[in-house]
């Protein structure tokens, strides 16, 4: 049976819960004793401990959210990253009295400067530049690109005549460090390659 570690996120998270109920339910115990047993209203021992318990919960608690929400890794950590890669030949669209491979059109989303469209066989692409990039000429890896690992491109450039996309798609490992923050499968990041022989087969709409 294969062990999937995104079950010591959830385990974590349950004594994470119960230890801040805990807490809870102590506190209130405490200060019920101090009022009904000792007849007191304050106590600098009491105050010392809540302080205490609130900052082993808040420990507890922004650890927990730290590791699920905040740690993410990055594409070239071996440790926590497989990479898979998809390559497909581009499909040259020929509406216009110039044939291109990619279409580039502006965002009305001002956190994306623009999309990139592309075709393949039997299938049409739209994707944000956030997380693609176009490259023409002599360079086969963009400027932006060089930020992840790639496979050698030079044979794809003979093989598909520099006209092809290359998707990268990073997957946390199972392993226990991904599974502490319920990573364990899902997508870190991806990102799109797309070469093209030079940049008048890239068509730019308004």
């Amino acid at each position: 049976m294969h062990l999937n570690w995104n079950i010591l996120g959830v385990l974590c998270w349950i004594v994470v819960i119960c230890l801040v109920a805990g807490i809870i339910f102590h506190t209130r115990q405490r200060h019920l004793k101090m009022i009904v047993v000792q007849k007191k209203h304050h106590s600098q021992m009491n105050w010392f401990l809540d302080i205490i318990e609130f900052l082993i919960a808040l420990i507890a608690v922004g650890g927990m959210l730290y590791v699920t929400v905040l740690d993410r890794a990055n594409a070239k950590d071996s440790q926590r990253i497989t990479l898979n890669y998809e390559v497909q030949p581009l499909v040259m669209q020929t509406k216009s009295s110039q044939g291109y491979y990619v279409q580039a059109k502006g965002a009305a989303d001002k956190n994306i400067i623009q999309y990139y469209t592309y075709w393949t066989h039997g299938a049409k692409y739209s994707v944000p530049s956030n997380n693609a990039s176009v490259v023409d000429g002599d360079q086969s890896i963009s400027l932006n690109a060089k930020n992840y690992p790639w496979p050698h491109t030079r044979k794809y450039d003979q093989k598909y005549q520099k006209a092809y996309v290359i998707t990268m798609v990073a997957h946390y490992k199972n392993n226990w460090r991904n599974g502490l923050g319920m990573h364990v499968g899902s997508v870190a990041t991806d990102y799109t390659l797309i070469r093209i022989p030079s940049n008048t087969f890239l068509q730019m709409l308004p």
